[in-house]
């Protein structure tokens, strides 16, 4: 039987994403962000507060790169989230290796093992300090260890995190339970 709670939004799994961005002077920074994945075939939908470094950054360079977090590289993940770039220069304190995109004007950060380089196609304010970002993804980098004999991400070598919004906890995806778009076929009738 469900039992009713207090309201609040509980939407899983959430993608731990590590966005990349230069500031004005072409100093990289980078920012954990929780509320945000796919909305089109070629789109990322990212909903982070008006008042970040990287919101500022993605405003002037209409820029951005993002990385998927995983197991191997949380700790990294997690300093980007609690560190603000207003404040520090993030990538020199854990000396993460970056690299200019070829698409767009972003850091690549190296100590990731997929990426993808995007422009900023919308920015829209939504009036209670969040901003809604859209951008279309024009690369897509992997390294070799999450790629499979398909020439795929294989998502099993690249064990990316969720973030747990109801726990504040990360949280690995686990294994494959069934093919998509298979599996309910005896319910079909």
């Amino acid at each position: 039987m469900l039992k009713e709670l207090k309201t609040r939004t509980i939407v899983t799994p959430l993608p731990v994403l590590v966005v990349g961005t230069y500031d004005k002077d072409g100093v990289p920074d980078a920012m954990n962000v929780a509320w945000g994945g796919q909305c089109w075939d070629n789109e990322i939908a990212l909903n982070i507060s008006t008042n970040h470094k990287t919101t500022e950054n993605m405003r002037q360079t209409h820029a951005f790169t993002l990385h998927i977090a995983d197991v191997e590289r949380m700790e990294l993940a997690d300093y980007f989230g609690i560190v603000s770039g207003h404040d520090k220069d993030k990538m020199a304190r854990v000396h993460a290796t970056t690299v200019r995109g070829k698409m767009v004007n972003a850091p690549i950060i190296e100590e990731f093992v997929l990426a993808m380089e995007c422009e900023v196609v919308s920015m829209t304010d939504n009036g209670d300090g969040g901003t809604r970002v859209v951008g279309k993804v024009v690369r897509t980098l992997a390294d070799d260890t999450i790629i499979d004999g398909d020439g795929k991400v294989d998502f099993t070598m690249l064990k990316p995190i969720s973030y747990d919004s109801e726990h504040w906890t990360y949280r690995p995806l686990g294994e494959s339970i069934a093919k998509a778009f298979s599996v309910g076929k005896a319910l079909k009738g």
